[in-house]
């Protein structure tokens, strides 16, 4: 069928990240289809939480080994720091072997890989890549959004001088790109309607409008797939618009979540300082970042956000309790 060479082009094809991201844009699929048959619910946004969750927790032991071990670190630091100070002044060969074993030694005495939140984040690299392959480009990967889109592509290419006319409403629109673009290639032309926004139709009606009926009520069918508490999805959060609640909340969560991955003792100093300005500057770059990207994919930072809180939480309890122990 058609459908199918349309989702096979236009997924990613970069090595290793395109394998995986066609694993979770099944998944995804798999999700949007069993709420859609069996509830009648066809919803974009609750299929990226329930996504989320599930992609968060297959990452899971990876996440936990990285945090806990980061958070591990914290909590010696202090003693680290003591290490370091005892040999601030010795560069000679015998003290710098004896300040390594002395490090090695606190390490194993409290069960630390000094690298053992690197490897995890090495791993999870990739997978967050796919992640957001899928999400950047949700009709290739949701074969029931995929044929709006081709409903729509097929009704403009049927218009005389539609390269012409979509050529404008890119140079006018600088959000507008799509890689390698062809307008006489339909996979092309359905990646670049995806990037509409809704001020982005309305133009668009403006140069076709011998189409605007017909496409209008193909756009108000997933305007309903798009919607969740009054945001469109698809559309990148407006400062005036009920869609703001994304960034605004993102600036929130992840400020707790670097808060609790912080040790109270995580150092002093320098360390300390630069502890609590991220503390106070990477939630505001997440939402920052959340308001030049489409609500969906800040939905999906949004709750995963909230899920790695949880996590931290739990990681926290847990390392107050070997400490208690011990």
């Amino acid at each position: 069928m058609f459908s199918q060479s349309l989702f096979f082009i236009t997924q990613s094809t970069t090595p290793i990240i395109g394998d995986i991201a066609r694993f979770f844009g099944f998944l995804m699929d798999n999700i949007y289809n069993f709420f859609g048959s069996t509830f009648g619910v066809y919803s974009l946004g609750l299929s990226i939480i329930v996504f989320t969750i599930i992609t968060r927790l297959l990452m899971l032991p990876l996440a936990f080994k990285q945090q806990k071990s980061i958070k591990e670190m914290q909590v010696i630091q202090p003693d680290i720091k003591k290490i370091q100070d005892k040999y601030k002044n010795k560069k000679d060969a015998e003290s710098q072997k004896k300040q390594q074993a002395e490090m090695t030694a606190l390490y194993q005495e409290h069960g630390v890989n000094p690298l053992g939140g690197c490897l995890p984040l090495l791993i999870q690299m990739p997978i967050i890549f796919s992640l957001f392959a899928v999400l950047r480009n949700i009709p290739a990967y949701i074969g029931n959004i995929g044929d709006y889109y081709t409903t729509i592509a097929d009704k403009v290419m049927g218009i005389s001088g539609y390269g012409d006319k979509l050529a404008t409403l890119m140079e006018s629109n600088s959000a507008l790109t799509v890689s390698k673009f062809d307008s006489t290639v339909v996979e092309k032309v359905i990646d670049l309607l995806y990037k509409f926004q809704t001020d982005t139709w309305t133009e668009f009606y403006a140069l076709f409008p011998s189409i605007q009926v017909d496409v209008a009520a193909v756009v108000q069918e997933l305007e309903k797939i798009y919607y969740m508490f009054g945001i469109n999805l698809a559309d990148k959060p407006d400062m005036l618009s009920i869609g703001v609640l994304i960034p605004v909340l993102n600036v929130v969560v992840q400020f707790l979540v670097t808060r609790s991955s912080m040790a109270k003792n995580a150092g002093s100093g320098g360390a300390n300082q630069t502890n609590q300005t991220m503390m106070y500057t990477m939630p505001f770059v997440s939402g920052f970042f959340a308001m030049q990207m489409p609500a969906g994919l800040g939905l999906y930072w949004l709750v995963g956000s909230m899920f790695q809180y949880g996590q931290q939480l739990v990681i926290n309890s847990h390392i107050n309790t070997d400490k208690k122990k011990k």
